[in-house]
């Protein structure tokens, strides 16, 4: 059904990146790392009818200083048969794509070198600014006076119609099985809407890309010049054209034959050398160019740069200081003309560097939790790591931030911070929590489970066993890890009782490694995932 390559290949990727560039990891997928064989031998019988992909996690996430967009994760059993179907598909829909050497499709390239990384590295947004600096190109002196468009799509992924991913991958000659299950992963996903990807996963990364393709095909048709980031376009107006002439043309094709639209408040009309200067200083406002030389190391605008900062990181990396990042956030405060992304590099970076003081990054730049709560919260995990760590202060003001708006207000926000006690970072002590409410989110009752395993609250999994019934396919994989907190022999009768109520297809897999790992809750909670 997916090729055995293809499975290996997805959960090294996952392993190594994490299933989203947006959510915490799910503990469950370290059972995907340790029995990748397992895994694949599972997938091989897999069978497309009897498939039943689970509901994603749907939730808002903040986008912008003002916006905002929806993101969704995937189990782990429906991300790895997903981005491994993906991947049976992946050589078809990259050779469908315009060359990669012209940057004109300029993310997202698929890589088929073995690794890790399943696109190729160098092609994240902070490229595609270096490459945007000098988008005249050094062929024509005048070009750079020339008019050109800065536009993007609007709410692209959430508009893909269903029937244009069924069109690239039969048009690329998808083989029948991955593009089935794609397909079914795909509408359980987004059965509410019954149109869009799900957002955050790299599978819908390289699939959307493909779904442009019919664009780029049109712009270079025209003859234009342009560069295209994901939904994000750059045009340049050749001579005696008009720039509303192109703009009406890619407007009509993107309406009629893709059913989707441009963002009328990001289309402008600018120069070649506006996008080259514009571009050059979209960091600069912040940071001046040593400084950014300096910093280059680390930022890294791209997905999924999830990699776990080490002590050989820490002692010979020392190209700026924790201080100094500090001080130039207490300067650029909570600035709303500076990008997010630039707020994003510095706390990126500041995991690396020794010397991050947890305290001060939650009592000057709280906000920052709100906009970019993924981030912020490794940024105090890191610390943690570090020594001289207040654990008692930053426990107390995490669970103060739980409880108050704005921060209150978003599951998303609310998961990076309960991720906090899930992997150790800050301890779980249960009367701290008996008035916060559970129920409120999928993320928080799976947390629920992790905090009580980590108490070794074995009353409270004893009485569970009777209502396994009851939870979902989100809540079971949870339960029934934090569960191992009780006897062995009880825990085996605990997982033979769950065994015939998983719908996925990697129970018995997940069932016999969860035995083999019993006692270790802790430590597959909070140690990083290890790829080999």
């Amino acid at each position: 059904m997916i090729s055995v390559e293809s499975v290996r290949r997805a959960i090294r990727h996952l392993g190594a990146f994490g299933d989203t560039d947006l959510f915490p990891r799910l503990p469950e997928m370290r059972c995907f790392i340790e029995r990748p064989e397992a895994i694949a031998a599972d997938c091989k019988t897999l069978n497309v009818g009897q498939y039943l992909p689970a509901s994603a996690i749907e939730t808002l996430t903040p986008k912008s200083w003002l916006g905002f967009r929806i993101a969704h994760q995937l189990t782990a059993s429906d991300n790895v048969i997903y981005l491994a179907a993906l991947l049976d598909c992946a050589p078809t829909l990259e050779a469908a794509r315009l060359p990669k050497e012209r940057n004109e499709a300029f993310a997202y390239r698929y890589s088929d070198e073995d690794g890790f990384r399943i696109f190729e590295s160098g092609r994240g947004y902070h490229q595609w600014l270096a490459h945007l600096s000098e988008f005249g190109g050094p062929e024509n002196p005048f070009a750079e006076d020339r008019p050109a468009i800065i536009t993007d799509i609007s709410d692209f992924y959430q508009r893909i119609y269903f029937h244009r991913i069924e069109n690239v991958l039969a048009d690329a000659g998808c083989p029948d099985g991955p593009r089935e299950l794609i397909k079914k992963i795909i509408k359980t996903t987004r059965a509410r809407q019954s149109y869009g990807l799900p957002v955050g996963s790299a599978a819908s990364r390289l699939l959307a890309e493909c779904l442009l393709n019919d664009t780029d095909m049109l712009l270079t048709n025209i003859g234009l010049k342009f560069s295209r980031y994901v939904d994000d376009f750059r045009i340049a107006v050749p001579p005696g054209a008009e720039a509303h002439s192109i703009l009406c043309r890619l407007a009509e094709h993107l309406m009629v034959t893709e059913g989707l639209s441009l963002n009328v408040s990001k289309t402008k009309l600018v120069s070649v050398k506006e996008i080259e200067r514009t571009s050059k200083n979209r960091l600069q406002d912040v940071f001046t160019h040593s400084e950014m030389e300096k910093m280059r190391a680390f930022i890294t605008l791209s997905y999924g740069d999830d990699d776990e900062p080490t002590d050989e990181d820490l002692i010979n990396n020392p190209f700026i200081s924790a201080e100094f990042l500090m001080d130039r956030l207490d300067q650029i405060g909570d600035t709303k003309q500076i990008d997010l992304s630039v707020f994003k590099a510095v706390l990126r970076t500041l995991r690396f560097l020794p010397g991050i003081d947890a305290e001060r990054l939650l009592d000057r730049h709280a906000e920052l939790l709100y906009y970019v709560p993924r981030e912020y919260c490794l940024a105090l995990s890191a610390a943690a790591k570090q020594g001289d760590f207040p654990v008692d202060i930053v426990k107390t003001r995490v669970i103060e931030l739980l409880g108050m708006s704005p921060y209150a207000d978003l599951a998303f926000v609310r998961s990076w911070l309960l991720n906090l006690f899930v992997d150790g970072t800050l301890p779980v002590t249960l009367a701290e929590w008996q008035h916060y409410d559970f129920n409120r989110s999928v993320v928080e009752r799976r947390s629920h489970f992790f905090f009580r395993g980590l108490a070794n609250d074995r009353p409270y999994f004893r009485a569970l066993k009777t209502q396994l019934g009851s939870l979902s396919e989100w809540d079971k994989p949870a339960a029934l890890m934090a569960a191992m907190c009780l006897p062995l022999d009880e825990y085996k009768n605990w997982l033979a009782v769950a065994l015939p109520q998983l719908t996925t297809p990697f129970a018995a897999t997940y069932i016999s490694w969860l035995k083999a790992n019993h006692g270790k809750l802790c430590d597959l909670l909070s140690e990083p995932h290890e790829v080999s």
